[in-house]
């Protein structure tokens, strides 16, 4: 452990929040180290189980809509909203932003389904409301009748008699991915990582500020608290707020690679308060669940699932797509949903009031869409704060993803394996990922089982790790020189495997003697 490291800027948590701030500020002549008390970059909170969506348009007008509900009050859209303009900027740089890091996403087709005169009121209402606005952003829906919509989706419950759809307004990527290749990213530019390293308070000490972690204090002059689901708690070490976080919890469900031929679209049903989209087909051929509803934990650490959750999400989702059957679940998860208590349909950017340097980021749902407008706009408050900011004539943007071996042509593959036997070893069956993909995560800053498998997808297929977990356990130890029982699952205190066997019948013949 080092006594005291040095830095500009501290950043707290390595989400899409950290990272992408990370990497906005590798385009200056900045030092900055991101820390986090996780294993690897995009593998725990928030970020690992958001939606992936970048959306505008019809999307959008239900989420206006839907915040009627916590804010009665308020206009249903506001373009003076910084909410709003960040929202439609970071749509408008998503693809340039995703094909700078090599970061894999597809354009999906949104659909709205009615099946009742009720519902078909309610589509109405929103065409109704998107021309109101008076942009082409949020005019661009069109009607299908029943027939259509089972030409768009033939395994569509025959109950839909109508919906809207449009296209071009609706991306899908995996949100760790961005994480990932932003930390991949910013690091080859010059900005260091600190993992498995909890910050436990910050000091005044001649005009600095000292980050106190696990892993020994780190001298700073500025500090960036992008938290997440900890930014409370983090902001209550830089000073005062007037803001706390409330919680909202939600159960996505994946199933099976076998079910992707029953949906085609963002298939959702007119907004209701709770709920999400019904279902739709992720990058990876997964048909995810989210339905909802969204409920309110018994605190932020409430991440369990709850069997009655799960019936729920499976019925509700078979009312549209009949065919949906629980012996395709291979996993499910909870998705923490974060908004501040001063403000809930705002984000809290902004210095502590009795802390300028300290600023707090805590950013509400959706996180990803304005992930790089908001990094820019701090940067631009840390440069207003005394930050220097010399553009760094070095700064590279583009990062090469690892080669996903399963995508590749025959010859690609005949030309990695020549390169690198290793690709030719088929590690994880259900994703078919290689030791040539696992070894390279390894070698690009993944420490733990969850690391490589959110790199990787090593483990996230039908058989969950069961074939390849003791095969990648083995990879890591061997890579990282270290005994299988200091390899760990996301972190510090997260071993999978406790001890060894051998110990057992060591320790046996011991006691026994």
């Amino acid at each position: 452990m080092q006594s005291q490291w040095e830095t500009d800027v501290v950043i707290i948590g390595a989400g899409v929040t950290g990272t992408t701030l990370a990497r906005e500020l590798s385009r200056y002549k900045v030092d900055a180290i991101v820390v986090d008390k996780g294993g690897d970059a995009g593998s725990q909170g928030q970020t690992k189980a958001a939606g992936g969506m970048i959306y505008t348009g019809l999307i959008m007008l239900m989420s206006f809509i839907l915040k009627s509900v916590m804010a009665p009050d308020a206009p249903l859209y506001d373009p003076d909203s910084q909410k709003v303009k960040w929202l439609e900027q970071g749509f408008d740089m998503a693809a340039q932003w995703l094909e700078e890091l090599d970061v894999e996403y597809h354009r999906l087709t949104t659909m709205v389904v009615a099946t009742n005169t009720e519902e078909v009121k309610a589509l109405e209402s929103l065409v109704k409301f998107g021309e109101s606005i008076g942009t082409n952003r949020y005019a661009s829906a069109r009607w299908a009748d029943s027939k259509m919509c089972s030409d768009m989706e033939p395994h569509l419950t025959k109950d839909v008699v109508a919906s809207l759809y449009s296209e071009g307004d609706l991306m899908h990527t995996q949100p760790w991915d961005i994480a990932i290749a932003q930390a991949e990213n910013a690091r080859q530019n010059g900005i260091r990582f600190m993992f498995d390293t909890e910050v436990t308070g910050v000091l005044q000490k001649n005009g600095y500020q000292i980050v106190e972690t696990s892993q020994g204090p780190i001298k700073t002059r500025f500090i960036v608290n992008a938290a997440g689901i900890f930014a409370d708690v983090v902001a209550d070490m830089g000073g005062a707020r007037d803001w706390g976080l409330a919680f909202v919890r939600n159960l996505p469900t994946i199933l099976d690679k076998r079910t992707s031929r029953l949906v085609n679209t963002c298939l959702n049903r007119p907004p209701v308060p709770g709920k999400g989209p019904i279902c739709y087909r992720t990058l990876d051929g997964n048909v995810k669940i989210e339905t909802g509803p969204y409920v309110i934990p018994r605190d932020r650490y409430d991440t369990g699932a709850y069997p009655g959750e799960l019936i729920q999400n499976l019925l509700e989702a078979k009312r549209y797509i009949p065919e949906i059957s629980e012996k395709d679940v291979i996993r499910t998860f909870v998705g923490m949903r974060v908004f501040n208590t001063r403000d809930q349909e705002e984000n809290i950017i902004e210095p502590c009031s009795t802390n300028p340097r300290f600023i707090n980021a805590a950013v509400r749902l959706p996180g990803i869409i304005p992930a790089l407008p908001i990094a820019r706009h701090l940067v631009k408050m840390l440069g207003d704060a005394g930050l220097e900011l010399t553009t760094n004539p070095d700064f590279n943007p583009f990062r090469t993803a690892i080669p996903r071996f399963r995508n590749l042509s025959e010859s690609e593959r005949n030309k990695l394996i020549a390169k690198d036997p290793r690709y030719g070893h088929v590690v994880c069956r259900c994703e078919t990922i290689t030791e040539g993909e696992i070894v390279e995560a390894i070698k690009r800053g993944a420490r733990t089982v969850a690391g490589v498998r959110y790199v990787t997808r090593a483990g996230m297929g039908r058989c969950q790790g069961g074939f390849c977990g003791p095969r990648v356990v083995g990879i890591l130890a061997r890579e990282l020189n270290i005994p299988v029982t200091q390899v760990m699952e996301s972190g510090l205190g997260s071993p999978i495997v406790p001890f060894e066997s051998k110990e057992l019948l060591r320790e046996a013949a011991r006691v026994g003697a």
